[in-house]
């Protein structure tokens, strides 16, 4: 069997079950564009007009292993550590009342650590957490490699930007599928405490369909 296409939501049972594995599939969904609502078509920083199929996980081989993924993103060996995890904690704070600090760039909040930029992570049996974590990494892999761009910021306002950090205040998530958010967002990290109750059906949801929405710094006139 092609091990590209296996994954796994995981078991909090103290054994090698306790990594979960998703993959992901990366659509375009200019909403507003869309609509023709609040923004002009020049104001499409990446040029996405319309829905649309951009990545599939299953394809990339970074992100079935962790060793791999790390050649793309070195620095983690610098916050591979004890210090620099814990300083998370205040990223979680910040995040818990919606100001995620960017500063802390290898944190997601409450979620857990952005690092590695792949699907392998720690699961804590909590589908919300884990899915909403991994679709933050897959943007911060897609900023990496010039596939997502900065849009915030006086130095975009006239065109997207490629950062290859990952601009984590310039977006929000809501959670679309299984049961969606449907009067709210929340921040990147903020604990699934505070928005994520209730939001996985047992048993037959263990996919998640989560809605990221993009901060969008834009020059325009009224001429």
């Amino acid at each position: 069997m092609d091990r590209r296409f296996l994954a796994t939501t995981g078991n909090a049972d103290r054994d090698s079950g306790d990594i979960s594995m998703y993959h992901y599939h990366y659509y375009s969904f200019p909403l507003l564009i869309m609509m023709d609502l609040f923004v002009e078509d020049r104001c499409s920083a990446d040029g996405y007009m319309d829905f649309d199929l951009l990545y599939l996980s299953e394809l990339d081989p970074t992100w079935s292993n962790s060793e791999l993924a790390f050649f793309t993103n070195p620095e983690v060996a610098a916050v591979a550590n004890p210090i620099a995890q814990a300083a998370c904690s205040a990223d979680a704070l910040a995040a818990a009342g919606g100001y995620p600090l960017r500063g802390l760039f290898w944190c997601a909040g409450s979620w857990g650590s952005l690092y590695p930029l792949s699907g392998d992570q720690a699961t804590v049996g909590d589908m919300v957490r884990d899915t909403s974590l991994l679709a933050t990494r897959a943007t911060a892999a897609l900023h990496r490699r010039g596939l997502a761009w900065r849009t915030m910021g006086n130095d975009a306002l006239c065109r997207g930007r490629l950062d290859p950090m990952f601009p984590k205040t310039q977006y929000r998530a809501s959670m679309f599928w299984p049961v969606p958010e449907t009067r709210s967002n929340h921040v990147i990290g903020q604990s699934t405490l505070i928005w994520g109750m209730g939001r996985q059906i047992p048993a037959i949801g263990e996919d998640a369909v989560i809605l990221m929405w993009r901060w969008n710094d834009c020059c325009t006139d009224f001429l």
